[in-house]
């Protein structure tokens, strides 16, 4: 299977599941509900930027956008659970799909160097 593939697959099962919580996320945190959706939507891009994307050097940024849009998720999962927003249960799922993509990620970056 394409690693790159499995990347996307995840980033994708990911978002599905956050996108379902999203759903009940109260008004009044509108701006955090955005904020996710937004980071969530450029976690896809960053990926489609580099699979489509020939010269190293520019991979090698969008990896490390990449990276840092991972690193965004996970804030704002904490920041979801630490006002009570997700649950425990959630907040853990969350945090484990993005170790996993994280590492992945890693994975290529590492892969890219050699």
């Amino acid at each position: 299977m394409n690693y790159n593939f499995k990347v996307l697959n995840n980033t994708y099962k990911t978002i599905n599941y956050i996108n379902k919580i999203l759903i009940n996320y109260p008004k009044k945190e509108i701006i955090l509900k955005q904020n996710i959706e937004k980071n969530n939507y450029e976690l896809i891009e960053c990926i489609f930027a580099y699979n489509i994307n020939d010269s190293l050097r520019i991979k090698e940024k969008h990896l490390k956008d990449l990276l840092v849009k991972l690193s965004m998720s996970d804030f704002y999962t904490r920041i979801s659970y630490d006002k009570k927003i997700i649950s425990r249960h959630q907040f853990e799922v969350i945090s484990k799909f993005l170790l996993e993509i994280r590492r992945m990620v890693y994975g290529l970056k590492r892969k890219e160097e050699n």
